[in-house]
């Protein structure tokens, strides 16, 4: 096994770093863009610019919590998703501070996405440790700190079980020999002796983007769903007074179902990367860990429900309309024969 570096010597050894937190969440503001990022990896990977979409700058703030410089940029998934993104140096990313830190930098982001006047209920935030810097293959690290990485990545200050350390340690993903990427659902370590690390950084952040959207098409779903099976279940009026209802039911089940699939579609089809490169391998690892597909599927079972909801309206409207006609015909005939009477009852 490669020697990392000679001041690697125990466990105890402080591991220097940058932290890099971010929060995601929607907002009803105009967002105005000033740049498009441009993420430069020294990874070899596919462009896909149709596919990933494209960061753009709002802002770039400078402040100091805890007395360290902290660099909190602002930017924005056009044209209603902001990304607040907060980093700063530690002399030891697995310190006994570092959480209490983490979770200042995340009010930090917090109170800028309230600026833009986001949505409260519905936000997504990550945290990203990255090591540059060392020589040799950096496992030496997991070796030495990996209970501790782990028990950081879970936001915890009590030793983990092995079996849990080692499940955890196990998503992970390797491109060259000097680096490894550590993916959970709160955080990610990367090890990278050159640096290399916004290229990763960015696939977070677009993860947490997608599972942001099937959140929150998810709760709109549910929402709608329960709007509409409460109105169709409501038994006021005759069929003939409760047409327009029953029509106005049906336009809304339309409009849900065409935007629904529209959101899905923007879901599942906001991120393809096909093959063997490494973003797209380490994109569906996070998604693993995200639980994506499991998103996914859920938001289609709740769509081919809304699909029998509409079914159901569109008979019941057939119905009532067939009932109504009938009614109107037999009226009608009852009239006549009124009439009819009236006439011969008349004449006689």
């Amino acid at each position: 096994m490669s020697i990392v570096d000679e001041t690697i010597l125990s466990p105890a050894a402080p591991v220097p770093g940058r932290l890099v937190v971010f929060m995601i969440a929607r907002t009803c503001a105009n967002l105005e863009a000033s740049e498009t990022v441009e993420v430069r990896t020294l990874k070899s990977a596919p462009s896909y610019p149709q596919v990933i979409p494209k960061q753009k700058v709002i802002r770039l703030d400078r402040s100091e919590i805890d007395g360290r410089e902290v660099r909190t940029l602002v930017k924005a998934y056009l044209p209603d998703i902001v990304v607040v993104e907060a980093a700063t140096e530690l002399e030891d990313v697995l310190g006994t501070g570092t959480l209490d830190l983490k979770r200042r930098l995340l009010a930090s982001c917090r109170t800028v996405l309230r600026e833009f006047a986001c949505e409260p209920d519905f936000d997504e935030e990550y945290s990203v440790s990255c090591i540059s810097g060392y020589r040799g293959d950096p496992e030496v690290y997991l070796s030495l700190y990996g209970e501790r990485i782990a028990a950081f990545l879970k936001n915890e200050d009590v030793p983990l079980d092995e079996e849990e350390v080692r499940l955890t340690l196990g998503a992970s993903i390797k491109y060259g020999k000097d680096d490894i990427t550590i993916v959970d659902w709160d955080g990610a370590f990367i090890f990278d002796a050159d640096g290399d690390f916004q290229g990763d950084i960015e696939l977070f952040e677009i993860a947490n983007l997608q599972l942001l959207r099937s959140r929150i098409l998810d709760d709109e779903l549910d929402r709608r769903l329960e709007k509409t099976l409460s109105r169709l279940r409501s038994p006021r009026g005759l069929p003939l007074l409760r047409q327009r209802e029953v029509r106005q039911i049906l336009k809304e089940i339309i409009e849900i179902r065409t935007q629904s699939i529209l959101d899905s579609e923007a879901v599942e089809q906001g991120i393809k990367l096909i093959g063997d490169w490494y973003s797209a391998r380490l994109y569906a690892l996070i998604s693993r860990k995200f639980h994506l597909e499991e998103w996914a599927t859920g938001i289609r079972e709740k769509l081919q429900t809304l699909e029998d909801v509409y079914t159901m309206a569109s008979e019941n409207f057939s119905i009532s309309y067939r009932a109504t006609l009938e009614f109107v015909i037999l009226a009608g005939w009852f009239i006549l024969l009124l009439l009819y009477v009236a006439e011969f009852l008349f004449l006689r």
